[in-house]
């Protein structure tokens, strides 16, 4: 990474992702990150829009550039193991894992709990589903609605396994 400063405070960090990392930003997200996600894929409207973000990247040219610009980026190598890129990332910006379901995985959006109201109408919820679940959360942006469902086992296991690679 191009800057000296460590991060002690995650809410202080925001990502930006390059069109070659969706699943790395969406990862981020689970952990509580604001990442927005580029998918355009052009390099000079992401260096447009980057705001006080670490841009995440694979494409060692625009690292480079950006590095030039006195921008902060971080260079992933391009791996399909997702658990190695965090915790590489994690690891150079010394944040400690913790799960916090509190954006949405596909906007960026924040979540916020559903009453039991708003749940009882939502047809996006199928009624299995609101019988067996108790805490449902929707996106304030998109409006995708989320709950802690068997899928959740996959994500803990994998926050476990992401808290095991810094022992």
């Amino acid at each position: 990474m191009n800057n000296k400063k460590h991060y002690n405070n995650e809410k202080n960090i925001k990502f930006i992702a390059d069109s070659m990392l969706g699943n790395i930003a969406r990862k981020l997200r689970l952990f509580g990150f604001d990442v927005l996600y580029y998918k355009k894929g052009d390099d000079e409207g992401l260096l447009r829009n980057f705001e006080d973000r670490i841009l995440l990247t694979c494409d060692k040219e625009l690292y480079k550039r950006c590095f030039s610009l006195g921008r902060k980026a971080i260079f992933v190598e391009r791996s399909e193991n997702e658990l190695y890129s965090l915790s590489y990332i994690f690891k150079l910006l010394k944040i400690k894992p913790i799960l916090k379901a509190i954006r949405c995985t596909v906007c960026n959006g924040k979540l916020r709990k559903m009453d039991k109201d708003e749940i009882n109408k939502n047809r996006n919820i199928p009624q299995n589903t609101k019988s067996k679940y108790k805490e449902f959360y929707i996106c304030t942006n998109c409006g995708k609605v989320y709950w802690f469902g068997s899928h959740w086992k996959s994500i803990i296991k994998f926050n476990e396994d992401l808290k095991n690679t810094f022992n």
